[in-house]
């Protein structure tokens, strides 16, 4: 799930502030989602640390919010890299991604950068209007003529990537429900649990000198994501309207993963705290 990152402040009018389809596949309210959390220009830095050892950043940038033309459209970029020495493991990837009106994913493109090869992979999923499926196509910058190519079906429902589930999280994070979403995975479809609205908790993070107000949400993944991410996964997100995510914790293959929010840019925003 999180990811998995980013200029002038355009706030989001309150006509557009809750999404306006109805309920999502899987149960999710999205007719209830909160998109304050779009903020063009927004900027968020996390720490990836393993038994109090940092492994990395993940960095997440809003790079557009688009509601002319009777739609919406939120575009977004997560660039995920390890620490210099990190053993057995090297990321320099980014992930961009364009979510539509019920948040779902509309376009995506992964980046990753392969030093053996010193070369760029791409992976970019397109979904053709009214076609009820998605293009998906895997290139190498050092070979042009090397392709590989799928088309799913979306058997009628809305999907995710990586990205966009990040975001998804973070406007349902007030809501109390049980969704299952669909997710597209690399070449494959798998379906995420997430449980919102679990309870409201203090937590408390180095970048700020006093508890901040939380909400709580749990779930777990059908996919191995990036770190390995596999199975259960715990987030805390700000009891505020912009729905910030403090803090996570994730399983991955060599064991529990905590990230950590350490720096912010967001205009007219800071942490709730916990006595407000």
């Amino acid at each position: 799930m999180i990811l998995a990152a980013v200029l002038l402040w355009i706030p989001v009018p309150d006509s557009a502030a809750h999404a306006q389809s109805g309920t999502r596949t899987g149960g999710c309210p999205v007719s209830s989602a909160n998109l304050h959390v779009f903020q063009e220009g927004e900027e968020l830095l996390y720490e990836v640390s393993y038994l109090g050892m940092g492994l990395g950043s993940i960095r997440t940038r809003v790079t557009a919010v688009d509601t002319t033309k009777g739609r919406r459209r939120f575009a977004a970029e997560c660039l995920i890299r390890t620490y210099h020495g990190v053993p057995f493991i090297t990321l320099n990837t980014l992930f961009q991604s364009v979510m539509g009106d019920s948040l779902e994913s509309v376009f995506f493109r992964n980046k990753e950068y392969f030093p053996e090869e010193s070369a760029y992979k791409y992976i970019e999923y397109t979904f053709p209007k009214q076609q009820n499926r998605v293009f998906i196509t895997e290139t190498f910058d050092n070979n042009p003529d090397w392709r590989k190519q799928d088309t799913l079906q979306l058997e009628g429902k809305r999907w995710q990537d990586g990205l966009s589930l990040f975001f998804f999280a973070r406007a349902l994070s007030h809501t109390s429900s049980l969704c299952h979403v669909p997710v597209l995975m690399y070449f494959t479809k798998a379906t995420t649990t997430v449980h919102f609205g679990v309870e409201k908790e203090e937590e408390d993070i180095d970048a700020v000198d006093y508890d901040i107000r939380c909400r709580k949400l749990e779930g777990e993944t059908g996919f191995t994501g990036i770190f390995g991410l596999t199975g259960g996964f715990e987030g805390w997100f700000s009891d505020d309207a912009a729905a910030i995510p403090i803090r996570a914790k994730m399983h991955v293959l060599i064991g529990s993963v905590h990230i950590e929010l350490i720096k912010w840019k967001r205009k007219g925003w800071s942490p709730p705290r916990a006595s407000d």
